[in-house]
């Protein structure tokens, strides 16, 4: 069990690693809440009111 969670401790700590040595361009905050805002809206005007 022990090295099980070596393992993937190991695994998740390279992962991290990566992500944050990432140059690319990321997605911001706001064009996440505004893509999330917008498929709110549509299944809203989808939805039959009850």
């Amino acid at each position: 069990m022990a090295a099980e969670a070596n393992a993937y401790d190991a695994w998740f700590r390279m992962k991290v690693k990566a992500a944050l040595e990432d140059a690319r361009d990321g997605t911001s905050q706001v064009q996440v809440m505004q893509a999330a805002q917008a498929l709110i809206d549509a299944k809203r005007q989808v939805e039959p009111k009850s």
